[in-house]
């Protein structure tokens, strides 16, 4: 640590100007400085044993998720993120640090890039997203749902029901809630599988004039492609969009992934694993459905579009 520059951060710190944004739930703070003549982000993450929210009741078990959800991000940023060096774009890791339950994460600021985030963006950078996404699950598709190459990991996304028992608990009666397992048993049994983001919420990428960027590793893991894409969706696509613009934004994503595949000499075979993301999709509308219930039943993001996707794959696991 004493050459590291985290160290010469600290040090520097009092005496310099920086700016600091305050996590999510005041889990740490996203700190913004120059050492040299670089610029930094430092992700300082800690979770406090007091964590309290507004929507549910934080349990040792719901503490413990997020404790491992900042050893997911650092395990990809050292064993992973260099694989996608030539593929896509992410913030380029400098140093990785754990202290006492601290996790440092400093990563090169984005921002003197010419990269920013935005609040709104148009359909041609909803398709830079998608082709991000759909080179990043291209990377890391297998066919073997049992293979443990992301054993560290577990499964992807910050809703998957088994790190979810209080907000499933929490759900009032209902079938979803019946079929909350089935969908859940039917999503891991899908034959592809790949390294999903997990978080890929709009807030996660950073836009320059041609290129889109993306971050924030936290639930990173084992999963269902379509995953992403479905969050996303649901971050830049009301209600109306939905209905007329997620079928042609899939058609772009299976487009994008397709020559990905072929650009990685994949064996899978793609008309294979389209068909089965694609009745997959009613199924992931409704595993996050679920989830919201249990969160924040008046959530936003529960829309007609979302109901019907939850009707559909209501009736499919009934068969």
């Amino acid at each position: 640590m004493q050459s590291s520059l985290y160290s010469q951060y600290l040090h520097l710190s009092q005496q310099q100007n920086k700016t600091s944004q305050t996590l999510w739930n005041g889990c740490g703070t996203l700190e913004k400085c120059q050492i040299g003549s670089l610029k930094y982000a430092i992700k300082i993450s800690q979770v406090p044993d007091d964590l309290q929210h507004i929507n549910i009741q934080q349990t040792s078990f719901s503490l413990q998720r997020k404790i491992r959800s900042y050893v997911k991000e650092q395990h990809f940023y050292r064993h992973y993120a260099s694989c996608l060096r030539d593929l896509c774009l992410l913030p380029h890791m400098i140093e990785l640090h754990e202290i006492n339950g601290k996790f440092i994460t400093l990563l090169e600021d984005f921002e003197p890039l010419g990269f920013q985030n935005m609040d709104s963006v148009s359909t041609v950078q909803i398709k830079r997203v998608l082709d991000w996404l759909a080179i990043f699950h291209a990377n890391w598709l297998i066919e073997d749902t049992c293979n443990d190459e992301f054993e560290t990991f577990g499964y992807g996304n910050y809703w998957h029901l088994d790190t979810r028992p209080d907000e499933y608990q929490k759900m009032p009666n209902s079938t979803l809630k019946e079929s909350a397992h089935r969908i859940d048993k039917t999503l891991k049994r899908i034959r592809y599988q790949t390294l999903i983001h997990g978080d890929a919420k709009l807030a996660n990428f950073a836009f320059n004039d041609t290129q889109v960027m993306g971050y924030d590793f936290q639930h990173v893991g084992l999963g269902n492609g379509l995953s992403d894409v479905m969050l996303l969706f649901t971050t830049v696509l009301d209600n109306a969009q939905l209905e007329t613009e997620c079928s042609d934004l899939l058609e772009h994503y299976f487009s994008r992934l397709q020559k990905a595949l072929v650009h990685k000499r994949s064996a899978i075979s793609f008309c294979d694993l389209q068909q089965q993301w694609r009745e997959s999709w009613c199924l992931i509308w409704a595993d996050f459905h679920r989830f919201l219930l249990g969160w924040r039943p008046e959530h936003p993001k529960i829309n007609d579009y979302m109901k019907k996707q939850t009707a559909i794959a209501l009736r499919q696991t009934e068969k």
